[in-house]
């Protein structure tokens, strides 16, 4: 680099230095986009109500059977005008309509839920808000509750103190707001909120044990312990209903699903409705029953005394089951319109 290189190179960064030290301090600025709308975010999400205990996120509302659907603020930096927005219960969004699975779309019985109101309301300063949705013990009784088969449908009707809602727009007269091809923009004045639950056992936990087996008239003694926690087996239980739960196990290569019937009290009785395969035996669920355990935090655990004949052997199992997490995320489903 020649000298006159160096000095316009240093002329150049002392110029940049005093522009950035000049401007750092600012304030950034970006008008609003002049108009003001309202809309739902998603139009087919997933709504998991997680009962029991939750490490990750706040399930308060889960555990008063409880649940939000909220609405969306754009065309603003922030809201200054709390916009009201007029809410529906449409069932008829569910005509003609099937999960990418094939099963229908079913709207919530109207005796499953209550909405707190007929309208949600975009407090100022905030750019989304809900709907509050109690749902009853009649939802929690049907089987068909733990997966994805019910949708409370909303639609949008009208919104005060804010300019319009996002109702896209059409390609025919008429169209269906779920029949993507009747539409150039997609409407988001709709949301089909589908809900479904997980019974307080649902999770995956850590798993250690003995087991006594007897096999031909001998009894053998197997340990499975690790050095820690976090090394230990990998297990899951899941929601069989709002009490029971499965418990899946694989024995001398025999596959055994073991019930685990809880009462008010976490305490359970075990059975099973595998053929050829008898259980009995009983557990108990304590909340931070594991003191100081993986992470150093104290952690739900479930212990089981059981009894498992398989026929030419017999499992006789003390188990101790630390949970882990819920393994619940964020999920949305697709649809299929059929005419």
């Amino acid at each position: 680099m020649t000298e006159k290189m160096k000095k316009l190179f240093y002329l150049f960064s002392l110029l940049a230095l005093v522009s950035f030290s000049s401007c750092e301090n600012g304030d950034w600025s970006f008008p609003d986009y002049g108009t003001t709308t309202v809309y739902f975010a998603y139009q087919y999400p997933v709504r998991t109500i997680v009962l029991g205990n939750d490490e990750v996120f706040d399930n308060t509302l889960d555990n008063q059977h409880k649940c939000m659907i909220k609405a969306t603020m754009g065309g603003v930096y922030e809201n200054q005008t709390s916009p009201v927005v007029d809410i529906e219960v449409v069932n008829s969004l569910c005509d003609n309509l099937k999960f990418s699975t094939g099963e229908d779309v079913v709207p919530m019985p109207a005796e499953y839920y209550t909405l707190s109101s007929d309208q949600i309301t975009i407090p100022q300063g905030q750019i989304s808000a809900g709907v509050e949705v109690q749902l009853t013990d009649a939802f929690f009784a049907d089987p068909k509750a733990i997966e994805t088969t019910y949708v409370i449908p909303l639609v949008m009707s009208n919104v005060h103190n804010a300019d319009s809602i996002l109702s896209g727009s059409p390609l025919v007269e008429n169209p269906v707001r779920c029949n993507k091809s009747d539409w150039n923009v997609l409407p988001k004045d709709y949301i089909l909120y589908a809900v479904k639950y997980i019974n307080p056992w649902d999770a995956v936990y850590l798993r250690r044990g003995v087991d006594q087996i007897t096999q031909g008239g001998a009894t053998n003694t197997v340990v499975r312990h690790t050095g820690s926690v976090e090394s230990d087996e990998v297990c899951e239980l899941t929601t069989r209903s709002l009490k029971d739960a499965n418990f899946a196990l694989t024995l001398n290569d025999q596959n055994c699903n073991l019930i685990l019937s809880f009462n008010d009290n976490n305490e359970c009785t075990l059975s099973t409705d595998t053929p050829g395969c008898t259980v009995s035996g009983s557990g108990k669920y304590v909340e931070k029953g594991e003191k100081n355990s993986f992470n150093n935090k104290d952690r739900d655990v479930l212990y089981l005394d059981y009894t498992v004949d398989l026929g030419s052997t017999v499992y006789a199992t003390k188990d101790t089951l630390v949970m882990r997490d819920r393994q619940v995320k964020a999920e949305w489903f697709d649809v299929t319109y059929n005419k």
